[in-house]
């Protein structure tokens, strides 16, 4: 079965939100004096889905001007 580009763009994210949530969680526990890093990977988890959605975004766009 061959893939489109927003099905990889989303499984991708889907992977990074996932490793993230256990980073994130492992971080709180185990390094709490360490808010810098908790922070990050917090910012992360709210900028990959926004940074996926203007990927799928731009890709669609691409795709409608090779169209017409």
């Amino acid at each position: 079965m061959k893939r489109t580009p927003k099905q990889i763009a989303a499984l991708t994210g889907v992977v990074f939100l996932a490793s993230l949530s256990v980073i994130t969680l492992i971080v709180a526990i185990f390094f709490p004096d360490h808010s810098q890093l908790l922070a990050a990977c917090i910012t992360a988890m709210i900028g990959i889905p926004i940074l996926i959605w203007l990927m799928l975004y731009i890709i669609g766009k691409v795709k409608e001007a090779k169209e017409e």
